[in-house]
């Protein structure tokens, strides 16, 4: 009698998992199902900024059709000289143009400037760059705004979707650098991260 009885709820244990496998199976057809529904268009938004420098007024699209970033050369604008002992000013202001729906704020930030002497001159090790945020291009020719340039080199800033931001420049030039230097010059790139918050 006892092994009948054994046998009887070993038979319902084995019944209920066979059911329970059962019962995922058919839960695992329903995943499968399908339902037709209309076409649509799916459009991707547009992650763009541009850049506009301090003279030209140029608007330049930071990402390039071809998918390289762009370089956004400031030598023929008021940095192009500097004079030893003295600043010379610059800035570039970019304009969060996205197309996205919603709100769409991006962080902007400068990296680390980097001077490079060009063909060989020792000009670089007399140039110092200091890189500030601002609200407008104007303010960059400010020499006070520039009091709160930090150490390392770098600025950071938000842009909403369709407002603007600047970042301002100011290179200056040793008094100490020898006459002989005379005419030489320089490299300055400092590149700029922008990225959705």
């Amino acid at each position: 009698m006892k092994s009948t009885r054994a046998l009887k709820a070993t038979g319902l244990v084995l019944l209920a998992v066979l059911l329970g496998m059962l019962t995922v199976q058919g839960s695992y057809a329903l995943w499968n199902k399908s339902v037709g529904a209309n076409a649509g268009t799916v459009q991707a938004a547009d992650f763009a900024i541009s850049l506009t420098d301090t003279d030209t007024n140029v608007k330049t699209n930071m990402t390039l059709a071809n998918g390289n970033s762009a370089a956004l050369s400031l030598s023929t604008t008021a940095a192009g000289v500097v004079i030893p002992g003295q600043s010379t000013y610059a800035g570039v202001e970019l304009q969060n143009i996205t197309d996205a729906g919603g709100t769409f704020t991006v962080g902007a930030s400068t990296g680390a400037p980097i001077i490079d002497n060009n063909a060989g001159s020792p000009l670089a090790q007399y140039l110092a760059l200091k890189v500030v945020a601002a609200t407008s291009l104007s303010q960059c020719q400010q020499a006070g705004l520039f009091t709160t340039a930090s150490a390392s080199g770098t600025a950071a800033l938000q842009i909403t979707k369709g407002g603007t931001g600047v970042f301002c420049f100011q290179l200056t030039l040793a008094d100490t650098m020898p006459s002989s230097l005379a005419g030489q010059s320089a490299r300055v790139a400092v590149p700029i991260i922008v990225n959705q918050l």
